[in-house]
């Protein structure tokens, strides 16, 4: 079978990790796979693919034209390469990009799996977007959501055709966590709103008066890097705080914390939470939508604070610091809640089912 994945980019984020983990076992399937990035200016991509696999760039949009055009072009393009590769299915990830699909195989035999990877409810979408979704949305087969809140957002004629499957938390086999002193805080995303690590810089400022030695490190870039480092200086923290930017390996930043933190607003599904969880981080995360909450769903597991609630935060965060106990259970707990509810073969066969049941 000739499988077409699409999705935006080749970057380190969410989506681009479950195309690589799904492209791969399909291959192994005896499956012929594409990966097409609509929005990449270059096949290189921050996980690696087996040279089996066709790693295609579809972006590189002519310049200073409105974003419209822009998407106008990448429908066009991703049509005519749908055309020519004649897919025996398309699967896609992201709104946006799920939104391309639906119209650029109109038409089209290819059946459709659509998954959604982040909260469509709580994004910002341009209303172009909006009203070209349900039609868009009208043709696929099947559509993946990652959480139960996910699948009772949509609309009920929808759910018929929805289905269920959180992300597989995979870590590379040499990935060993040392532990520290219990000083070390991190934090993992990428630097905008949604990620909220202005909350979590307002949280430890609070933190680092009462246990000066902590050390936050938040591991990302993006487009609020300045203003989030001008923040750090302010709330004068900024002794206490690192942004290296991107690891250069997936996982590198699981080597430098005894404590995760997840401040987002909201998510799709926090597959960074259960990496943490899963490497033996004792975890905090906001009970924001969608995700924290069903990961987080036992207080053994972690500890779940009220959305945007800073102070609560801070004396999360702090407790943890302070309590040896207290985070070595929770350390532990959680590393055996993630990795059974969340294997990796478990999440793949129910990938296979949908497939199976698409074509």
């Amino acid at each position: 079978m000739r499988i077409a994945f699409v999705f935006s980019g080749l970057g380190a984020g969410g989506a681009e990790k479950i195309v690589n983990l799904l492209a791969h076992h399909r291959m192994a399937q005896g499956d012929t796979v594409h990966v097409l990035a609509v929005n990449a200016d270059s096949p290189e991509s921050y996980f690696p693919y087996d040279s089996a696999i066709k790693v295609e760039a579809l972006g590189g949009s002519t310049p200073r034209i409105p974003r419209v055009a822009q998407a106008a072009q990448r429908l066009l393009k991703l049509r005519r390469r749908l055309r020519k590769l004649e897919p025996d299915l398309v699967i896609s990830f992201l709104t946006k990009v799920n939104v391309l699909v639906g119209l650029a195989t109109r038409g089209l035999n290819s059946p459709i799996i659509m998954s959604e990877r982040n909260n469509f409810r709580s994004q910002e979408t341009h209303p172009l977007w909006r009203l070209a979704q349900p039609v868009a949305v009208r043709g696929a087969a099947s559509l993946v959501m990652q959480t139960s809140d996910a699948y009772q957002s949509l609309p009920e004629r929808l759910r018929a055709k929805a289905q269920i499957i959180p992300n597989p938390v995979a870590l590379p086999r040499d990935c060993v966590r040392i532990p520290g002193d219990g000083t070390r805080v991190v934090a993992v995303g990428r630097l905008e709103k949604q990620k909220g690590f202005d909350l979590l810089l307002e949280a430890f400022r609070h933190v680092a008066q009462s246990v000066p030695a902590a050390k936050l490190t938040i591991f990302g870039d993006g487009p609020q890097r300045g203003a989030l480092e001008r923040q750090a200086r302010e709330l004068g923290i900024d002794d206490n705080v690192e942004m290296p930017g991107i690891t250069t390996s997936p996982v590198d930043w699981i080597g430098a914390g005894d404590i995760f933190v997840l401040s987002s607003r909201f998510e799709g599904f926090p597959n960074v939470l259960l990496e943490a969880m899963t490497a033996g981080l004792a975890s905090i995360a906001f009970d924001c939508p969608w995700g924290p909450s069903e990961i987080l769903s036992s207080p053994d597991t972690g500890l779940l604070v009220p959305a945007g609630n800073v102070e609560q935060l801070g004396e999360a965060i702090r407790s943890l610091l302070t309590d040896p106990v207290l985070r070595n259970k929770l350390a532990t707990s959680g590393a055996i809640a993630a990795s059974k509810r969340y294997a990796t073969s478990s999440i793949l066969e129910q990938w296979d089912d949908v497939i199976d049941k698409a074509v």
